[in-house]
């Protein structure tokens, strides 16, 4: 065996004992206690912004160990974004008639004066074409064309008992329908709705963010907002305090760094500027705000408040032993626990457990506290296989020196 081979053979040796050593323990920086508990049971462990600080951006360094360094299993729960519901609701149908224009006109209650810009027209069954008329009134006497000479050919709409009439956005007390010709035999219009949208917001953290922010309006028409955190918090969500102008609408880009691509782009305006949800969630130290002005003059920002979804750990705890959350390992992976085949048979009725003060761990400390005793034996074997590989490697090298003085 050569002096290359032999390096090569020694250096593949040394990375095998080095690997064991790694994957047999777990290098964590931080470490949290958590609170006793006196049942044993599912618990929620809520996350704070100062914990998921110090984690990967994926969050995948999370563990939750018994003294005895055995892992607890958890589930990772992020709280979604905004939710959209869409309820039904009836605009009841309290006039059909044909009337002195010998033309029937259908008359509907909006009686909350809802700002609506379609309604959906259950019908009976029919191929016939109608042209109609749609108005507004708020007190039934008075009468304001919306659309006119709107045409509907009921043989070719996707569902042949739903039509939907599009409009202006209106907030009329009442609509009504006129079917225009003299004389002709109506539509059968059984039932008039509108969908609702709400939106059911996400829970947010409600703990104070360490953060400042400087504004410049540049000569090429942008505004630079730099927003500097104390650490790389989770960033789901913005709440922009705006003031200059009360109609705008403006392109914004969001940097972590001037030198990279934009995390994302949007589009605010004075009527969306409340919560400027993030699409993807960002742990950054630092946010670059470009504003594009355009001609129009420089907005101000007030303040911004930074909305971190709520997250937490679902995990089952034992009430005979202790648990400490540990985190800020950068060579873990996400773990692979049964337990998430069960996330929607466990109750979400849980109670909380808290989650202490964070240490920082000293690794002279740590290194023996942390190592699983059970891991010990995989080390020492490792340690032997080497140790077996290098004499083999020793002694077929003297007999080559050998060989060769021969």
């Amino acid at each position: 065996m050569n002096i290359k081979h032999l390096n090569k053979a020694v250096l593949l040796i040394l990375f095998i004992i080095f690997s064991c050593i790694v994957s047999a323990q777990m290098h964590f920086k931080y470490r949290a206690a958590l609170d006793s508990i006196k049942q044993s049971g599912f618990y929620r462990i809520p996350l704070s912004a100062s914990v998921l600080a110090k984690c990967q951006r994926d969050f995948a360094d999370l563990r939750i160990l018994e003294d005895d360094g055995n892992q607890a299993a958890y589930i990772l729960q992020t709280e979604k974004g905004a939710v959209y519901t869409t309820p039904m609701i009836d605009l009841p149908i309290i006039k059909k008639e044909k009337e002195a224009d010998k033309q029937w006109h259908i008359t509907l209650e909006n009686s909350q004066k809802r700002n609506i810009d379609y309604i959906n027209l259950k019908v009976g069954h029919t191929t016939a074409s109608r042209n109609v008329v749609f108005s507004g009134s708020d007190d039934r006497k008075n009468w304001y064309v919306i659309n006119e000479n709107l045409t509907i050919e009921f043989d070719k709409i996707d569902k042949p008992d739903m039509i939907t009439l599009s409009f202006p956005p209106s907030s009329y007390k009442y609509f009504q329908i006129t079917l225009l010709g003299k004389d002709l035999l109506p539509i059968e219009i059984e039932k008039a709705t509108i969908f609702s949208n709400k939106i059911m917001r996400p829970s947010y953290r409600s703990e104070h963010l360490n953060y400042k922010f400087i504004q410049k309006d540049s000569s090429d028409k942008k505004s630079y907002i730099k927003v500097s955190f104390d650490e790389a918090y989770p960033i789901d969500n913005l709440h922009l305090n705006i003031t200059g102008t009360k109609y705008f609408k403006r392109d914004l880009e969001i940097y972590g760094s001037l030198s990279d691509a934009p995390l994302f782009d949007t589009v605010i305006s004075g009527f969306n500027i409340e919560y400027l949800e993030i699409p993807h969630s960002y742990k950054e130290k630092e946010l670059w705000l470009i504003i594009d002005n355009k001609d129009n003059s420089p907005l101000k920002i007030n303040s911004i408040n930074i909305l971190p979804f709520a997250r937490s750990l679902t995990t089952y705890l034992d009430s005979s032993k202790k648990y400490k959350l540990c985190f800020g390992d950068s060579t873990l992976a996400l773990p692979n626990y049964d337990i998430t085949s069960f996330k929607d048979s466990i109750t979400k009725t849980i109670s909380d457990v808290a989650v202490g003060n964070i240490e920082k761990i000293n690794y002279a400390d740590y290194h023996p506290k942390m190592a699983s005793n059970k891991h010990k034996w995989i080390i020492w074997l490792c340690i032997g296989v080497a140790l077996v590989l290098l004499l083999g490697i020793t002694i077929k090298m003297l007999k080559d020196i050998g060989g060769r003085k021969e």
